[in-house]
């Protein structure tokens, strides 16, 4: 159902949280079946129809993957299902707080079958999914992710607000990818300073060797960046750059997300947060980009 919190100033707060739905069904079953999940599923359409295919491929190998991980992970959705409406309230307040901007956010907190952990959905700029089997409950980590998925909202807004043609934009662009995930990277940081850098990167602890990994191998990431958008973009490059299923080149996933954040913290460097924040309304960030990497 939905739950409606009032934020600061009286400012309607939209939690749409199907996570009781699924402990309770869980909870009802001696062994929960792949019929069982799919229930679950056809009784929430309208959630689970931004969740599947784009996040998640739905098979009946993934569901019962899926349905052999959940007694692991009960403990924490049950922790995360009181614990994020409150993470998600006090950070959509601090962004109020530091850039003034009700962004009339639409939350939905589900349990997905091990897909994306969290994204913003196109169509509607403003609506925000987090799959919380795939989360951890610390709450330091559930508020760095949080402010991610709100920097998104936030970023987009901003060109929003300067008359932004969206049609301009190729969505499916790597160098697309690169900017919009620094910008959210770079905000959560500003909105949930002073932790450990990987947490911004990997929502946990266990990110050290990935952060490593990037600062021993940057000028060869760069390039190899580089080398792949001059040789055309596709989805294999989105997922080795950008997704949980990637990592072939440098034995870690989602190089891109450092990669963007180092691009847009050099950007606000250059020209300042404001400038560097809609910089893709009215400037060519592709361009400007690959400019960057070949330095």
């Amino acid at each position: 159902m939905d739950k409606v919190n009032l934020g600061k100033g009286g400012v309607h707060l939209r939690i749409h949280n199907i996570i009781p739905h699924f402990i309770d069904l869980y909870e009802s079953k001696k062994d929960l079946s792949i019929l069982d999940l799919e229930a679950y599923i056809d009784e929430n359409t309208e959630v689970f129809n931004y969740y599947f295919p784009n996040h998640c491929p739905k098979t009946e190998e993934r569901l019962q993957a899926a349905i052999e991980k959940y007694p692991t992970k009960m403990g924490d959705i049950h922790i995360m299902s009181e614990r994020l409406p409150k993470i998600i309230k006090e950070i959509d307040e601090l962004y109020i707080k530091t850039y003034n901007d009700d962004l009339n956010i639409r939350y939905t907190l589900l349990v997905g079958t091990y897909g994306s952990n969290a994204f913003v959905t196109r169509e509607i700029k403003g609506d925000i999914y987090f799959a919380v089997e795939k989360l951890s409950p610390e709450v330091e980590h559930l508020k760095v992710i949080t402010a991610h998925e709100i920097g998104h909202v936030t970023h987009f807004s901003f060109a929003a607000r300067q008359g932004m043609d969206w049609t301009t934009v190729d969505w499916t662009h790597g160098l697309t990818t690169l900017y919009t995930e620094g910008a959210a990277t770079y905000l959560s940081k500003k909105i949930v300073p002073g932790l450990n850098e990987s947490v911004y990167f990997t929502y946990d602890e266990g990110g050290d060797s990935w952060v490593t990994c990037y600062q021993e191998n940057k000028t060869e990431v760069k390039r190899r960046f580089f080398e792949d958008v001059l040789s055309g973009w596709n989805i294999e490059k989105e997922k080795e750059w950008f997704r949980l299923s990637g990592g072939d080149y440098f034995g870690h996933n989602r190089l891109g997300y450092l990669l963007g954040t180092d691009y847009v913290e050099h950007l606000v460097n250059t020209i300042g947060e404001e400038a560097a924040l809609v910089f893709w309304n009215g400037n060519d960030v592709k361009k400007d980009i690959l400019m960057w990497l070949e330095k």
